[in-house]
């Protein structure tokens, strides 16, 4: 987890403006991060029983709670029952609230009208996510920069858990695919 920290100020600081920005982006990111992370040990200290998972829904619905806005087509998530160890949320979280701010700056969230579909899936070895954004700017060219937040998503996905990430950047909206191990999954 300090490695975590130490990496995202690191990143941070080249990568913001401002002070103030920079603050900004990395409260986020560690409220995103203390979210997931209750979800997997409630309590101070032993003071209530500590759990050593999640669950995929519980967790998609805990990052990206904050992105909603009461609309029930706003952000629609939907996926079977699958088991999340406390060591991979940490790279989920990022993972997931990451995509959510590009998305708020960006993407679909950047629009009254976009809409975001997180679904996943666990077939074989291996555990599957897509994130599917509509609604947004259109989008006419794919990217040629990467900013701190992708950065931090290949990594998570890449190095922590071992997994592939694809992005289609389709005129209506940017597409995600992560394809992670199980067995990484449930660490």
């Amino acid at each position: 987890i300090f490695a975590n920290f130490h990496a995202m100020i690191s990143l941070s600081a080249r990568s913001a403006g401002s002070p103030k920005e920079m603050a900004q982006a990395l409260r986020g990111r560690l409220d995103a991060l203390l979210r997931a992370k209750d979800l997997v040990r409630p309590g101070i200290m032993g003071t209530e029983h500590e759990s050593e998972q999640t669950t995929m829904d519980a967790l998609v619905r805990t990052v990206l709670q904050p992105y909603e806005d009461g609309s029930p087509d706003r952000i629609v998530i939907s996926g079977p029952n699958v088991p999340v160890g406390a060591r991979a949320v940490t790279g989920l979280a990022l993972v997931l609230h990451e995509t959510a701010t590009n998305a708020v700056k960006y993407g679909a969230l950047s629009r009254p009208d976009g809409s975001i579909h997180v679904t996943w899936n666990a077939s074989g070895d291996y555990f599957s996510l897509d994130w599917d954004e509509t609604g947004g700017p259109e989008i006419n060219i794919t990217p040629q920069t990467r900013g701190f937040g992708s950065t931090l998503i290949d990594r998570s996905v890449t190095g922590e858990l071992g997994g592939r990430i694809e992005h289609d950047w389709l005129r209506n909206g940017l597409r995600l695919k992560l394809s992670i191990p199980l067995q990484r999954l449930l660490v």
